[in-house]
């Protein structure tokens, strides 16, 4: 078996937010520079049994990140069972869950099983917003163990969930990594969304592992029964369904996923800059109530979200223009800056609407505010919003990043009363847009982790 190292990249949604989640509608999607890295290779331990089914898993940039798995493969798919060898005494269900659904797909290819492997994670540090408490190369150890981390949103589970299911199929089918992955990508895409669906206890939209399988794209979401039919892992005839489903072979439920890479361009004059704003939960349930809005006043919603299709499609326009634009003149942002004004008029009405603080005013304040910043172009609350994270987009410059720090450093946010959300700071997050998604990277990214 090969050692391979892949990575994935992380995600934001810059609009769409709660549309992507009706095939009706379209979302624009970043992948971004923070990364999750996986290292697969076979165990080494010179008294492994030949026999022996084994996976340690280590993620050591985290305290008792280290989970062991014992392996079987069954009549419908590998059965995977914690080891009380394990250092860890939580549950791992994305590691866990992505290790049986690609181990059984490759079983149900007739690959060769055998043997102890060896998985290693490692995380860009801009995923968790932690004091590093060392660095080893391009990496920092957290100081905290994995459920103690406050994570920044940038999309880490679809993100581990497939470089996880890109490497093992790296290692076992080795020809699948050839020119990073591009006659696979699909496979990678299918299982992977299989398995993160299967990991978080729904079928979601689907966009982050879209964005981690392609990069930046204009993503419409699969049918969710696609999925609902592979059933759950072990169930009877659960192999060839996870197989018919990820190789597209069942002509009643055809994959109907639609990723448009060549429509999301930025012009390399301006970067995607995002903001983690520390202040505690985000409020619970705001998809169900938008949801729930939606399903109560149906056309109000849908004249709103139409609205709100028209500004994705108009704002993935004009950054494609401005993109081809300027390598032969200056461009001007105006059209630009309306566009992305007119994208979260529509969202505060949205907030309005459905009761839903999808653009709460503690945000809208800040993004004004960051907006008064000369290079800063616009900005918005991305994915479902809340009270967490701003993007914006920024022109590509020293100065305009260093006047938009200065101001963040001053920043204090006010707090909605009843909001349940505590004032905190707001940090820049070094993340900026990466148009490649999985890919391969060399043998010595690891040095000194493994």
């Amino acid at each position: 078996m090969a050692t391979i190292t892949v990575s994935a990249p992380g995600k934001v949604l810059l609009a769409g937010g709660y549309l992507v989640l009706d095939r009706a509608y379209q979302g624009l999607v970043f992948g971004l520079d923070a990364r999750i890295y996986i290292c697969v290779q076979a165990a080494t331990n010179s008294e492994t049994d030949s026999n022996s089914r084994k996976i340690i898993v280590r993620s050591p940039q985290f305290e008792k990140a280290h989970w062991v798995y014992s392996y079987v493969p069954a009549k419908d798919g590998v059965r995977i069972t914690q080891s009380h060898e394990s250092e860890s005494d939580t549950r791992n269900p994305f590691v866990e869950t992505t290790l049986v659904y690609v181990l059984t797909y490759l079983f149900h290819l007739s690959i060769d099983l055998v043997g102890d492997l060896n998985i290693t994670i490692l995380a860009d540090d801009d995923y968790y917003s932690h004091t590093k408490s060392s660095t080893k190369g391009s990496f920092s150890k957290f100081g905290v163990t994995l459920a103690n981390a406050h994570k920044t949103g940038l999309g880490s589970s679809a993100a581990l969930v497939t470089s996880i299911t890109a490497a093992l199929l790296g290692a076992f089918v080795p020809h699948a990594a050839n020119s990073e992955f591009s006659s696979h990508q699909h496979v990678i895409h299918n299982l992977a969304q299989a398995a993160h669906c299967a990991a978080q206890g729904k079928v979601g939209s689907g966009f982050d592992v879209a964005a981690a399988v392609y990069g930046s794209c204009l993503y419409r979401r699969f049918t969710p029964s696609l999925l609902e039919h592979v059933g759950d892992a072990g169930s009877d005839g659960f192999g060839e369904r996870l197989h018919r489903c990820v190789e597209n072979l069942d002509p009643h439920r055809p994959w109907d996923v639609e990723v448009l890479k060549q429509a999301v361009q930025i012009p390399r004059s301006l970067r995607l800059v995002l903001c983690d704003v520390d202040c505690g939960s985000q409020t619970p349930g705001m998809v169900k109530k938008v949801l729930a809005w939606r399903k109560e006043r149906p056309e109000e919603a849908d004249l709103l979200w139409s609205a709100l299709q028209q500004g994705t499609e108009d704002l993935c326009a004009e950054l494609k223009r401005l993109a081809q634009l300027e390598a032969i003149e200056e461009i001007k942002r105006e059209n630009l800056r309306d566009t992305i004004s007119t994208i979260r008029s529509l969202i505060r009405e949205m907030s309005n609407k459905s009761g839903v603080p999808i653009e709460p005013p503690s945000q809208t304040e800040l993004l004004d505010a960051c907006c008064t910043v000369p290079g800063v172009v616009g900005g918005v609350v991305p994915g479902a919003g809340g009270y967490d994270a701003v993007v914006l987009l920024v022109e590509d410059n020293e100065k305009a990043l260093v006047d938009l720090q200065n101001l963040l450093d001053k920043w204090k946010s006010t707090t909605e009363s009843g909001s349940g959300i505590a004032k905190g700071r707001v940090s820049l997050l070094g993340v900026k847009q990466d148009v490649q998604g999985i890919k391969m990277e060399p043998a010595g990214t690891f040095v000194g982790w493994i």
